[in-house]
């Protein structure tokens, strides 16, 4: 095995698995409203468990469902050089964009340029 590191790609979607909340996390509670709340009867009303149970299970940490999109549905795998391997993932990186639109592009592109010659 060589020390080398192979090239990663980048997370597109970010961080969206940290928007939802950790249940052992404590909530924030605004101390301003949280006597206008009880005035108004917010903190009286109340909740059936499903609801309770649906909004638990709502606030589980988990990763966003990732789905294909742009009309890719054909698997596509292939061995190449490392330097064209780190080529394609810096385009990618550095536009914050798809693997498959980069290649797409780079196969545009030669298209175009064939078609000229």
């Amino acid at each position: 095995m060589t020390d080398e590191v192979k090239p990663q790609r980048r997370s597109l979607t970010g961080g969206l698995g940290a928007i939802r909340n950790d249940p052992a996390e404590a909530p924030e509670r605004d101390v301003a409203l949280s006597p206008a709340a009880v005035r108004a009867g917010f903190d009286t009303v109340p909740v059936p468990m499903a609801e309770v149970e649906q909004l638990r299970a709502n606030q589980t940490p988990q990763l966003p469902r990732r789905t294909r999109g742009a009309g890719r549905s054909v698997p596509f795998s292939l061995k190449l050089r490392p330097d064209t391997l780190e080529y394609i993932y810096s385009i990618a990186n550095g536009r914050n964009i798809p693997l498959a639109q980069v290649i797409e592009e780079l196969v545009d592109a030669h298209m175009r340029s064939s078609q000229q010659g």
